[in-house]
């Protein structure tokens, strides 16, 4: 089931990267899609393809995405919770898909490598350390945007977000989201950029990626709907990052004319923070209205 409308988070004032949590289940757009954890559609294989290039041998990527920290019964279980939660959403929202009691396997790591490759969502956990901060006890991230999601493993969320404008300016922002996502919720928040290419893999390293300065003839506007599950009795949270891209000749002139506002007032460190070109930017959403005036 596709979206009934491409999400589209954009707002014509100058982009503040703050958490902006939302509850999980109000209409952002797509009334029945809005309340699925899991969005699954026509386009999955490709997710899945792009999913198994990045990470077996073989694909492009020789980095391995998936990494899981484990090394006590408090994490083991932690684990075992979120990964039967999403057994148990994925046979209740697609019940036809996916029976009842799947046999999974015994190992964690292939647990959670069958359960990511089921999905066209990135996963990743978190849980409260003894010592009251948080880290990741796993990541399972394939379409990154431009960010290296493997050495995360361990890491709390104010060092995984300290290179994000106004994140940094803010200390507690990050330990704040966190605790929202391991004690509360569900919620939902989108974050938006937008790119030369229709690739879901912009790792830094191994991922495709064009840049602005390549005079790109196409544009596209990148979201993501972020979705945060509690387990407040694990004092753990699961993150799921679906990525959805649209082409700018697909938007409306309304939102072609929000989308130029918000990249002319977009701040210059949330620019040099997500490369973007503002006058290849501009150009290319100018070229994308006279294409469909033409057509």
């Amino acid at each position: 089931m596709g979206l009934d409308r491409p999400y589209f988070p954009v707002s014509p004032r100058p982009l503040r990267m703050l958490p902006r949590l939302q509850p999980f289940g109000r209409d952002c757009g797509n009334p029945t899609q809005d309340r699925l954890f899991f969005q699954l559609d026509e386009a999955f294989e490709a997710y899945r393809h792009a999913k198994v290039s990045a990470t077996r041998p073989g694909g492009r990527a020789p980095r391995e995405r998936l990494r899981v920290h484990s090394p006590g019964e408090r994490e083991r279980g932690a684990h075992r919770a979120i990964l039967a939660w999403v057994d148990r959403t994925l046979a209740s929202e697609y019940p036809t898909r996916f029976p009842p009691a799947p046999d999974r396997p015994t190992d964690v790591r292939e647990y959670w490598d069958a359960v990511a490759l089921e999905v066209q969502e990135d996963l990743v956990a978190v849980q409260r350390t003894p010592a009251g901060t948080d880290a990741v006890i796993a990541v399972h991230v394939c379409f990154p945007s431009g960010w290296r999601p493997e050495t995360t493993a361990g890491w709390d969320f104010r060092r995984i977000h300290k290179p994000v404008p106004q994140f940094a300016d803010h200390p507690d922002t990050a330990r704040s989201l966190a605790d929202a996502m391991i004690e509360r919720g569900p919620y939902v928040r989108f974050v938006w950029t937008v790119c030369a290419d229709d690739f879901l893999d912009h790792h830094p390293e191994e991922g495709r990626r064009l840049g602005w300065e390549t005079d790109p003839q196409h544009g596209w506007l990148r979201v993501e709907r972020q979705v945060t599950v509690s387990f407040p009795e694990h004092e753990a949270a699961l993150f799921l990052i679906r990525t959805y891209l649209t082409p700018f000749e697909a938007l409306g002139p309304e939102q072609r004319a929000t989308l130029a506002t918000a990249i002319d007032c977009m701040p210059k460190d949330v620019l040099r923070y997500k490369n973007l070109d503002r006058t290849a930017i501009r150009s290319v959403l100018d070229r994308s209205g006279s294409k469909i005036a033409d057509t």
